[in-house]
């Protein structure tokens, strides 16, 4: 290999850097080295690693999934097509066992970049993951350890598909420094004491460590003050927290209502050998002792909505009246006065054309008043040509639903019926026109985010409704799998579940954690453990990343600036980069130092979500142009 062949360190072997190896090899053969720093799990990271709980599933459909370009794909690079999650768990079940896969077809393409890919051995070795692949639908969970051996398989096949002149370096280490040398090029120190010189470098740091906030600084020190002996499990990805300290048969308050809350019910429960049983049309939790008696508590006191039951993937949305409209001509976007009043009429519409096909309803009308009213005003405007058995969709009350002031026992009922009641409505699938219309709502998120990108918003607009509504989006499309909401029932019946309220407040009494809501009368409880049950949000300006910390100090890198509607700049948590090639842009200048996904979402959005076949992802589109000015 010639001295002057170009060298890229990539630190992080998550799905990202992933990624980035199959975008370089997608680009044929040149003269590179790449050194690869991770000392996790190369393909699979930390979150998803093959050894942890196989009960820890994606909230992600398999056939919704994909670490491969498509017919979609707008980015600079080629398209190389390859199997989704859902197809390779078929083509891995058809290689084992030697039965063809069912119906539907795989496309052609996508079988042969299988057939040309690095083998299944470690799915085939694994009884458990081999039932996996078996049963894995179109529609189902997967663990998140089959996704890391999905993220294996393609880590591995893009290695074999760099070619000849890349040199592959791993370091199975940690980066602990990025800096630059006398020339301004790229240093990346690591923990093993090697020092890597670079042309470029790429972060795909994923999920940074965070400071705690005040709030949480305040508790730690009334802790330490009290000298009460209490456990504190404190927020971070669910398999990264410790709760053997929870103990069993004792009360633990749990601050969260999302994924990560019911990613802990389930360690709790299953994970220390109890088991769910079918009962009717419920299940019936069989305990083993072990378990402790949850009392859950968030910011609204209302859980995440449980994902609609599909046989196959989610319906397309149509956003017709959003996506008839120039959003580039009306940048920055106003979104409480432009694009909401749209997006309550198309999730509205979405709600009447599937209650439609179970009901007799006059569509044209109904479609009528949708345009002719202002978005708080449909339900009650639309009521009157309604069946008594249809309820109106409400999207405003939706939008602002909150918890009103009432007592422990008639609030834990409310959320047993709500809790029951959207778990109805998932089960019916396609058929649910209560789903529709949040499904509509939720597929804005989107949108919304690559308009709101960068300077696409001002300020003002980011941190006011658009962020209540992004929040909102999040409570509707990023909710468990419905057979979680099941085992939250169950849970609830065999009395391992209680309710705390929402605008939940904890305190350190004489013998414990206190907890209460201010909205909930009764609600006090008190408990030895507590569990936060969520990840911090990404904040630049205050993470423990040694990589990020030092690039700040050195001015290699800065806080991204949404310029406000005076025409200065309010610093948030994202960074500056360029908004193609994901270069950081500091006080220093650019030095070919790359910053990917997760830690920049504030600026850039939609920077979380799992690639989507036949949507153009963002992440693979980010990815791209990095890599194509890396290479350039």
């Amino acid at each position: 290999m010639a001295d002057s062949a170009l060298t890229v360190v990539i630190v992080g072997l998550g799905p990202r850097g992933v990624s980035l190896l199959e975008r370089i090899g997608a680009r044929g053969n040149r003269e590179l080295t790449l050194h690869l720093v991770d000392d996790a799990q190369p393909g699979a990271g930390r979150l998803w690693r093959t050894d942890q709980d196989r009960d820890m599933c994606m909230n992600t459909l398999a056939g919704a999934v994909t670490m491969f370009t498509d017919d979609s794909f707008s980015g600079a690079g080629p398209v190389v097509e390859g199997p989704t999650l859902w197809e390779w768990c078929r083509l891995a079940h058809e290689t084992i066992t030697g039965e063809p896969a069912d119906a539907p077809p795989i496309p052609d393409s996508h079988r042969r970049a299988f057939l040309e890919g690095a083998d299944v051995e470690l799915v085939a070795a694994d009884e458990a993951f081999r039932a996996e692949v078996a049963a894995a639908g179109p529609g189902s969970h997967p663990s998140r350890a089959l996704f890391g051996l999905y993220q294996d398989w393609v880590l591995r096949t893009a290695l074999a598909k760099l070619g000849p002149d890349v040199q592959v370096v791993w370091h199975r280490t940690r980066a602990t420094r990025v800096t630059t040398d006398d020339a301004g090029r790229p240093v990346v120190e690591l923990a093993d004491g090697e020092v890597l010189r670079a042309d470029a470098v790429a972060l795909a740091l994923g999920w940074l460590e965070s400071e705690p906030n005040h709030a949480d600084k305040a508790l730690a020190a009334a802790v330490e003050s009290s000298g009460v002996d209490v456990t504190w499990v404190p927020p971070d990805s669910p398999i990264e927290q410790d709760l053997s300290g929870i103990r069993a048969g004792e009360p633990v308050i749990v601050r969260g209502f999302g994924m990560g809350f019911f990613d802990s019910m389930s360690m709790l429960t299953i994970g220390r050998g109890g088991r769910f049983e079918p009962d009717g049309e419920r299940l019936r939790y069989v305990p083993s002792g072990q378990e402790p008696i949850l009392h859950v508590g968030s910011r609204k006191g209302l859980p995440f909505r449980a994902k609609s039951v599909y046989e196959g993937l989610p319906p397309a949305v149509k956003l017709a009246r959003v996506c008839a409209v120039d959003w580039r001509a009306r940048r920055p976007l106003r979104f409480t006065e432009d694009f909401l009043p749209l997006l309550a009429r198309d999730a509205t519409q979405a709600y009447y054309e599937t209650a439609a096909r179970f009901h007799d309803i006059d569509l044209d009308a109904i479609i009528e008043l949708i345009d002719a009213n202002e978005p708080w005003e449909l339900a009650p405007a639309i009521v009157h040509l309604l069946p008594d058995e249809l309820p109106p969709f409400d999207f405003h009350a939706l939008l602002h639903e909150h918890v009103h002031p009432q007592g422990r026992d008639s609030y834990e009922e409310f959320i047993v019926d709500r809790v029951a009641s959207d778990l109805a409505e998932a089960r019916l699938g396609l058929d649910s026109p209560f789903k529709a219309g949040l499904w509509e709502a939720n597929a804005a998120r989107r949108f919304l985010t690559e308009l709101a990108a960068f300077d696409g918003i001002d300020a003002e607009g980011y941190e006011g409704d658009l962020r209540e509504f992004l929040s909102f989006g999040g409570t509707i499309g990023s909710g468990p799998p419905a057979f979680r909401a099941a085992q939250l029932l169950a849970l609830v019946d065999a009395g391992l579940v209680r309710f705390v309220g929402p605008r939940i407040t904890v305190e350190v009494g004489e013998t414990g954690f206190v907890a209460h809501s201010p909205l909930i009368e009764g609600s006090r409880v008190e408990a030895p453990a507590l569990l936060d049950a969520w990840v911090r949000l990404h904040d630049g300006r205050f993470t423990q990343d040694p990589i990020i910390s030092g690039l700040l100090e050195q001015g290699l890198a800065q806080p991204f600036g949404r310029l406000t509607a005076h025409g200065d700049r309010s610093l948030g948590p994202a960074f500056a980069i360029d908004e193609v090639t994901s270069e950081l842009i500091g006080p220093a200048g650019r030095h070919r130092i790359h910053l990917l996904g997760i830690p920049s979402d504030a600026a850039r959005g939609d920077t979380i979500i799992a690639p989507m076949p036949g949507t153009d992802p963002t992440m693979l589109r980010e990815i791209d142009a990095a890599v194509e000015a890396i290479l350039a």
